[in-house]
């Protein structure tokens, strides 16, 4: 490490999102400070020019115009089964037994619909959180605590690392 120089040594863990070492696996003291607010980083990551980031950002446009067309279906198909449920329960049709059973089905085909469209809207929001948080991740300010590393430190890594090699076990 003493040929390293320390500012390059942090930047590169910066941006790798990294706290160890990707040859020998030795982890670093580290402090990770985040550059941005939480709220101010996701407005900097959706108006980012970063063409890695373009992908995810037009992303969360397109689920944002699916959740625009998919919500109104949702809330119409709700109302249209509770109103059948309701006509079908309340109005007595004791010559046609499958009214009752046709009451169930709206019922559940309401249920299953409200159920798939917030599952959905679970799974988009989580995506979403996870490529921000990494990206914020990614773009905190590394600073190490202790950048003296003793000999027998990096010893031990080194003889570890070619323990892993001679095994043909990739180091992570």
């Amino acid at each position: 490490m003493g040929a390293i120089h320390l500012s390059c040594l942090e930047r590169w863990l910066e941006e790798s999102n990294r706290n160890s070492c990707e040859l020998c696996g030795y982890q670093f003291d580290i402090e990770r400070t985040p550059r941005y607010s939480a709220l101010h980083s996701i407005i900097i990551w959706m108006c980012t020019k970063q063409e890695e980031q373009q992908l995810f950002v037009r992303n969360i446009r397109v689920d944002l115009i699916r959740c625009m067309i998919a919500t109104p279906l949702t809330l119409g198909s709700t109302y249209v089964c509770i109103v059948a449920a309701d006509f079908y329960s309340t109005n007595n049709y004791d010559n046609f037994p499958p009214a009752r059973w046709t009451t169930y089905s709206l019922v559940a085909m309401m249920i299953l619909v409200v159920f798939s469209y917030f599952a959905w809207i679970y799974m988009a929001l989580q995506y979403h959180q996870r490529v921000w948080f990494y990206w914020w991740q990614k773009t905190s300010v590394v600073k190490l605590k202790h950048h003296h590393t003793s000999m027998e430190d990096v010893n031990k890594n080194l003889t570890m690392y070619r323990s892993r090699m001679s095994h043909g076990i990739l180091p992570v």
